[in-house]
């Protein structure tokens, strides 16, 4: 009988940098919206009636409008700060600095 090899893993997920406590312990982002890409997300707003629409909303806790294609927008609109929140930008990179021999002497003395 052969053995499988035992794979070990660290349980983080390379790239994604966590702001929200859910995703912290580990919580699906997907799960409000079924998907993170936008494109996807208002395609099925698209496809949706308008009473799919309002139900969807109402899931949301989204205020229901009167016009159709101002709902469908707003529903956007919410996707996308929903989806701002679960990503922050990469952190700028600080400059590196070069101070003169005398100044790291004074700053040496504090030590």
């Amino acid at each position: 009988m052969k053995k499988k090899p035992i794979i070990e893993t660290h349980g983080k997920v390379e790239g994604l940098k966590p702001t929200t406590l859910e995703q912290i312990w580990g919580h699906n982002e997907l799960s409000r919206y079924g998907t993170v890409d936008e494109n996807v997300y208002r395609q099925q707003v698209d496809e949706m009636s308008r009473t799919d629409l309002e139900a969807h909303a109402r899931k949301l806790g989204v205020v229901i409008v009167e016009s159709t294609t101002r709902l469908r927008d707003k529903l956007v609109k919410e996707f996308r700060t929903h989806q701002s929140l679960l990503y922050r930008p990469d952190s700028p990179k600080q400059p590196e600095i070069t101070l003169d021999e005398k100044v790291k002497r004074i700053l040496a003395e504090g030590r």
